[in-house]
């Protein structure tokens, strides 16, 4: 059955693994249990204080910006040691997590504007992403969802938006045009820029959204939703990456994976999920 509504996380997980997306979607049997499966994961607990921590410092007046407040508003967010419930294995890995997220955001506030023409913020930090996950009518019978991090106004008129990594560089062209035909389904207002701030590396990625573009990216994304909805085989992408997958338990090629990994098939403290959107 075709999806009624279309993400970039939707369409990264089917790409990776049809049975991952089975497992995280649709399955009957792992729904009521997902929550107790999926393990949480310092990277991305990190990833999602440090976003909270940018939307909180933007919401300050301008002369409270400074790197005492970022300081204080992920000390804050943070609320340490979170310990093993979030992932962490010692006190000195949390630790070090927390070093990393107050470097990238130390670094921020010293060499970027502190007073950008801001349009639109996430309105629920802190922890409740999914109180701005947007949607859109894309096409016949399907929605387009996604959360965008920050959005600009340029000074035409038109919008800029900005996308928080706190990973390394990659490929995700197709995440940030989902984000304009979000955003301008959303406010009406031509998108002139769409951007991919990584926070570690200290460099963006920009794309200007030409017609050429929009007309690709909108073919990629219905065709992954007719893919999805015509799947119906959802074989698992047998590779070394199962390992940090966290549905391999209950995965129908779990003795395939064994073989292939050897002594390297994981325990259930598995401390990293490679199939995990950087956020």
């Amino acid at each position: 059955m075709k999806p009624r509504e279309i993400s970039p996380a939707k369409i990264n997980f089917f790409k990776k693994c049809k049975r991952l997306y089975y497992f995280e979607y649709l399955d009957p049997q792992i729904a009521p249990i997902k929550k107790q499966i999926k393990k949480k994961r310092p990277a991305m607990e990190m990833g999602n204080f440090i976003h909270d921590a940018l939307t909180l410092f933007f919401k300050e007046p301008l002369g409270k910006r400074t790197a005492n407040t970022m300081t204080e508003i992920l000390k804050k967010l943070w609320d340490g040691p979170r310990g093993k419930e979030y992932g962490f294995k010692t006190i000195e890995e949390e630790r070090e997590y927390y070093q990393q997220a107050l470097a990238m955001l130390k670094w921020f506030v010293e060499n970027e504007n502190l007073n950008p023409p801001i349009f639109a913020l996430p309105i629920s930090p802190p922890g409740k992403s999914f109180d701005d996950y947007l949607k859109i009518p894309f096409a016949d019978d399907l929605e387009l969802g996604g959360k965008i991090d920050r959005i600009d106004l340029a000074e035409d008129g038109r919008l800029e938006i900005i996308d928080y990594k706190t990973g390394k560089p990659e490929d995700n062209s197709l995440q940030l045009l989902t984000y304009v035909f979000l955003a301008e389904g959303l406010y009406g207002k031509e998108v002139a820029k769409v951007s991919n701030f990584y926070l570690k590396f200290h460099n963006k990625k920009e794309i200007v959204p030409e017609e050429s573009i929009r007309q690709k990216t909108r073919s990629e994304i219905i065709e992954a939703a007719d893919q999805i909805g015509a799947e119906e085989m959802w074989t698992p992408n047998v590779s070394r990456l199962c390992a940090y997958c966290d549905y391999l338990n209950y995965c129908p090629a779990k003795e395939e994976i064994k073989k292939l990994l050897g002594d390297k098939f994981p325990d259930s403290d598995r401390d990293f999920n490679q199939f995990q959107l950087a956020v």
